[in-house]
């Protein structure tokens, strides 16, 4: 009997150091788009004791939606702390993935996908998942959809005396030849000289040359016709861009279609250098948009100031260049759109007939003077002349 007794009032003292980890956890999270959900604190708790993580912190996510379930998930990611940390990420409002297992693993199988290009995740940080339909081994199933986090204190690559190198660089040689024409600048310290160039670059490219022939000023577009944004993310880390990102999706779908039609979310910090890396970046979003059922709701252009077509035709060095220059911004940019303006704007333009005019109005112009353009940051040239109009 007094075992028993012993071992009731253990547990009862493991619960409620596990309740109060959980309160402590949202008080430094300190962010407002994570919220304490009540219903769910004591079975949380339950779980963490029952499945020995009863030292882990748990964040419980307000998130009922996948955009605000992500959203959180790389909150909580990019405010780790650098030392050995475990972290429950508990979506107990975020029903569709409850109800519908196969969701929850696209979106585990999404983060995986992610992870190769983080920074932490998948280095110093692993991700494992929970989800209420099934158990593991002996581990009871857990009362919501849980992701785990274990972060990890690392040193740094390279660092001391392993450096077989030196103060030598042995690639730069190798990259000096291969960089090809001049980097474009460094940005600007300001967010107003980053906004403005953007807004330039816009007005010149995208509404006077007519690269996108729906959108009508710097502030409206689409169909029916709408506000745009410019969001600039300081971001330079993935994990941040990605937060930013997710962001943006959840302020898109809140948000009347005639009040903001597209958003063009600005990452002067992030990739400016590596259109390779940007590329990766994109592709891990669009795959996203299939698997995690946004298709049909959102859409996704990327900009970069070294883009380059993928379609086959000879797009550098040669006349076909001068294309690019309809994806190349001064800055990396994510453009998110409403699927059902994008097809409503197909049916009056098809999007082959646009690429069509748009390489002949760009290769009018010529690839050197809109490298010299996007250089100076100056499109001033583009204005007063001649451009082939769009066929409905």
């Amino acid at each position: 009997t007094a075992v028993v007794l012993t071992a009731a009032v253990l547990k009862a003292a493991a619960l409620q150091a596990a309740a109060t980890r959980m309160l402590a956890a949202r008080a430094a999270v300190g962010s407002p788009r994570i919220a304490c959900v009540r219903c769910s604190d004591a079975d949380l708790a339950q779980w963490l004791v029952q499945t020995d993580r009863g030292g882990a912190r748990v964040v419980a996510s307000s998130a009922r939606t996948t955009a605000e379930a992500m959203r959180d998930f790389w909150y909580v990611v990019q405010n780790l702390g650098e030392g050995p940390d475990d972290v429950a990420v508990a979506f107990p409002e975020w029903r569709e993935a409850r109800d519908e297992p196969a969701l929850f693993q696209a979106v585990v199988q999404h983060i995986s996908s992610c992870s190769e290009l983080c920074e932490r995740l998948g280095e110093s940080v692993i991700c494992a998942a929970r989800h209420p339909s099934g158990s593991s081994g002996e581990e009871v199933a857990p009362p919501s959809p849980l992701l785990l986090l274990r972060s990890f204190a690392t040193s740094q690559w390279g660092g001391g005396d392993d450096d077989p190198f030196g103060d030598d660089d042995p690639f730069a040689a190798l990259e000096a030849r291969l960089g090809g024409g001049a980097a474009p600048p460094p940005p600007p310290a300001t967010d107003e000289d980053v906004l403005r160039q953007t807004h330039d670059w816009v007005e010149a490219v995208i509404v006077e040359m007519k690269v996108c022939p729906f959108s009508s000023s710097v502030h409206r577009a689409g169909l029916p016709a709408g506000g745009v944004t410019y969001p600039i993310s300081r971001a330079t880390s993935v994990e941040e861009v990605y937060q930013s990102f997710w962001e943006q999706v959840e302020v898109l779908a809140q948000t009347d279609e005639r009040t903001l039609a597209t958003v063009l979310l600005v990452t002067p910090d992030f990739a400016m250098g590596s259109a390779d890396g940007f590329d990766a970046f994109a592709n891990t979003l669009t795959e996203a948009l299939t698997s995690l059922r946004l298709e049909d709701t959102l859409q996704l252009v990327f900009f970069h100031p070294e883009y380059t077509f993928r379609d086959g035709k000879q797009r550098l060095g040669a006349e076909g260049e001068a294309a690019n220059f309809a994806r190349r911004s001064p800055y990396p940019m994510i453009n998110l759109l409403r699927t059902p303006q994008v097809r409503s704007a197909q049916k009056g333009i098809p999007t082959g007939s646009v690429y069509t005019t748009n390489e002949e109005n760009l290769q009018a112009v010529g690839a050197t003077e809109l490298r010299e353009m996007l250089q100076a940051r100056d499109w001033s040239g583009l204005f007063g002349r001649e451009y082939t109009p769009h066929v409905k």
